[in-house]
């Protein structure tokens, strides 16, 4: 019989929620503290390892790729503590549905394994809207928490580009270096996090190619085969 404890489904939750259940887990544990009066760190360390997560979060989302290694950093530090909060509550709650819930964690009896590394982003397909404005998606992953996507115009990324655990653009030279790569110039990356994305004041006539990639507190899954087409 599978016990009762702690979901680590947080580790796929969408990139929008995870912040709000991480402070529902910070109410929950550090609220309750007859119930939960020994968690392996204190409030205030926990509150900096949220704040400084919502912080990378937000310079990740103003500043580009270039922001992702710091975020990720954060993001992975926080997935590790809720981890500990959760292997905490599991030891308090006794299979007790209602400490896990009174703790912002969610109880399951399901698989409990945490995500791994996300693959290659696939099912890239892009479609027309108003002029100048093409829409793309790509399929969802279980194990993603965002979805990035670059589009470049009238030729695809090179097919041995791909991006790092730091948010670096780098090229595969041979089988085993690497150097430093740029994205071709009048690029577009996109990292609103949705798999669902729409790119507006586009030249039409020109042709655009796109390209996927998934992220999670694993790392950065390759890039999609591009797909491409004519903006109207």
């Amino acid at each position: 019989m599978k016990k009762i404890r702690c979901s680590l489904a947080y580790h796929r939750m969408p990139i929008g929620s995870f912040g709000d259940f991480a402070g529902g887990v910070r109410d929950g544990i550090y609220g309750n503290a007859t119930e939960f009066d020994t968690p392996p760190l204190d409030q205030a360390a926990y509150q900096s390892i949220l704040s400084d997560y919502l912080n990378k979060r937000y310079a990740y989302k103003q500043g580009g790729n270039a922001q992702i290694g710091p975020y990720q950093a954060a993001l992975e530090k926080l997935l590790s503590t809720l981890d500990s909060l959760a292997e905490y509550v599991d030891s308090v709650a006794s299979e007790d549905e209602n400490i896990i819930l009174l703790s912002g964690f969610v109880p399951t009896k399901a698989s409990n394994s945490k995500v791994p590394k996300p693959g290659q982003a696939t099912g890239v397909t892009i479609t027309r809207g108003s002029t100048g404005v093409l829409r793309a998606e790509c399929d969802n992953q279980n194990v993603g928490i965002y979805y990035g996507c670059i589009v470049t115009m009238g030729a695809p990324l090179p097919t041995s580009m791909y991006i790092d655990k730091y948010g670096q653009f780098r090229v595969l030279v041979n089988e085993t270096d690497d150097a430093p790569a740029q994205v071709l110039l009048g690029s577009i990356i996109d990292l609103n996090m949705n798999r669902r994305k729409e790119f507006s004041g586009l030249t039409p006539g020109v042709t655009y190619y796109f390209a996927f990639y998934v992220v999670n507190a694993q790392g950065v899954g390759s890039l999609s085969t591009p797909a491409s087409l004519m903006c109207g």
